[in-house]
């Protein structure tokens, strides 16, 4: 009784947002809401703007880029780089004042990172975002089935957005992965998950080096954010119940196949037999459903409700409040964990050693930056329509940290069997010019922007955030890194991903309007202009 009343809550709910929303319009300008600028800021005295931005090495120079160009108006913006776990336990904590981490996907659709980073208590929802009428928004976007429907809530959405502004506006880049030469059949991934299940290097022992751009080895955690740096690390150690093919479909991996009901309210998915785990436990549906029950929490919008459960020890079914026709798209690329033990050793334990069913084994010994993964002997051969099966050419991966971009590309010029995933543009511009290496660009998307902690001064305060985005530089003249010269970087004016479903691009921004933003953080009492 508990169950239904909670899903005619929700239903009810989108009832009241679907007839508040009905008349939406396509008009192209967007106007703040009158109260938007919030009370004066009365007889307090004025003082300096100061703010740190965190960012991990990765994203340094982006970070750099955005408080350069708000120093220019008279803010104190300082730049501290630090471990992107830190940062996002700081961000979580609610102690952080801004940060840039950059997040990453397999493909823009559907919605990217949006439910995860903008629904109440989303995972990875750090700025403490909170809205009831993005959850049903970001719900109806799921599972609608008409075109028209979801085109119209998408525009209110970031419509809505742009009035909230849990962040400073951005860019999507493309990230590359580069080999030296003697290394061959690697397969470039989204979210720097390069599969090296082909891969073969020449003239060596059957070892490739994979360089980093991490000051320090993050825990494994399966269930943590994806970190770009990383990517590779977990893309050998688990496999999940489908990969991404080279043309951007979902193919079978630990699933054989799947269907669902002709309402998409159903997912029943079929494993594939003679799958190991690396410590030999036959992957089972138990796995498949303690993963996933874990695994999406925070990560569906409040409202819809997914129930996981097994059918034998190879089906797997997934029920659904409402119909969700794109949940593989969105969940497939889960690392599937052996649930008994996963529950035995703990989340933290198995982060330090973790066992997955993919072509590389943990093998212990490694730290001070580098870790060693070893050929998984037992491996069922991955997934049968991106030949060829069976267990990994190489015999062992090295990883290595190299936090400096530059030292990064000197390292992959220099060393014969090395590879570097997750490269940035000015990294893969500079290893094409030196002619010595293999440059591919990555499927799926990758996100760079400013996130603002909205729970406690100064961010707590909408006419500061406001502020910083009419300061923001104009579209296309992105500061810094975010719009080098050949970066091919896409304005990101809101939460929805070129490429994706409802983007609009150009259509809803909003204005840089510097004489606007500065007399807001007047109105909130802070000094702007020179010292």
């Amino acid at each position: 009784m508990a169950t239904r009343a909670k899903v005619s809550v929700f239903l009810v709910g989108w009832i009241l947002c679907t007839a508040v929303l009905a008349p939406c319009g396509c008009a192209r300008e967007v106007r703040m809401r009158p109260d938007a600028a919030g009370e004066p800021a009365g007889s307090r005295e004025p003082v300096r703007l100061v703010f740190t931005i965190e960012a991990d090495p990765a994203h340094a120079a982006a970070a750099r880029a955005y408080a350069e160009h708000f120093r220019a108006f008279g803010l104190r913006a300082d730049v501290s780089v630090q471990d992107r776990s830190r940062i996002i336990a700081r961000a979580r904590a609610g102690v952080a004042d801004a940060w840039v981490v950059g997040w990453a996907g397999p493909h823009p659709a559907p919605l990217g990172m949006a439910v995860a980073k903008l629904t109440t208590g989303g995972a990875e929802n750090f700025t403490g975002y909170a809205n009831p009428e993005t959850d049903l928004l970001l719900a109806g976007l799921l599972t609608r089935w008409k075109p028209e429907e979801k085109e119209r809530l998408a525009r209110v959405l970031q419509e809505m957005l742009l009035e909230e502004l849990p962040w400073v506006r951005g860019a999507v880049l493309p990230l590359y992965d580069a080999s030296t030469p003697d290394v061959t059949g690697w397969v470039p991934g989204p979210m720097g998950g390069v599969s090296l299940h082909d891969a073969r290097v020449s003239g060596g022992e059957g070892r490739v080096t994979v360089l980093l751009g991490l000051a320090r080895l993050p825990p494994l955690d399966p269930f943590a954010p994806p970190d770009p740096q990383a990517g590779v690390i977990l893309r050998c150690l688990f496999d999940a119940l489908v990969t991404v093919g080279p043309d951007g479909t979902l193919l079978p991996e630990l699933a054989e196949s799947w269907e669902y009901s002709p309402t998409a309210r159903e997912l029943v998915v079929k494993l594939r037999e003679g799958v190991l785990f690396h410590n030999g436990k036959p992957l089972q549906a138990r796995d498949v459903v303690f993963t996933y029950t874990k695994a999406l929490e925070g990560r569906v919008p409040p409202g819809v409700r997914v129930d996981v459960f097994e059918r034998g020890e190879r089906e797997v079914v997934f029920k659904f409040s409402v119909p969700f026709p794109g949940f593989l798209e969105l969940h497939g690329l889960q690392p599937v964990v052996p649930a008994a033990h996963y529950e035995e050793v703990g989340p933290e334990r198995f982060a330090r050693a973790p066992v997955g069913t993919g072509p590389f084994r943990f093998a212990p010994g490694g730290g001070g930056g580098r870790e060693v993964l070893v050929r998984w002997e037992g491996y069922y051969g991955g997934c049968p329509e991106m030949p060829p099966t069976g267990p990994p050419g190489l015999r062992e991966v090295v990883f290595r940290c190299v936090p400096e971009p530059e030292r990064r590309v000197e390292m992959l010029l220099e060393s014969p069997g090395t590879l570097a995933p997750a490269l940035g543009p000015g990294e893969a511009r500079a290893l094409e010019e030196a002619g010595t290496a293999v440059v591919l660009s990555e499927p799926g998307w990758h996100a760079v922007f400013l996130e603002l902690n909205c729970r406690r001064p100064p961010f707590d305060d909408l006419r500061v955030r406001l502020a910083l985005n009419l300061l923001a530089v104009p579209s296309g003249e992105l500061p810094g890194d975010l719009a080098a010269p050949g970066s091919e970087g896409v304005p990101l004016p809101g939460a929805l991903l070129p490429g994706g479903f409802g983007y609009l691009g150009d259509e809803i921004v909003l204005p840089v309007d510097p004489g606007w933003g500065l007399a807001l953080l007047e109105e909130a009492g802070y000094l702007v202009g020179g010292e």
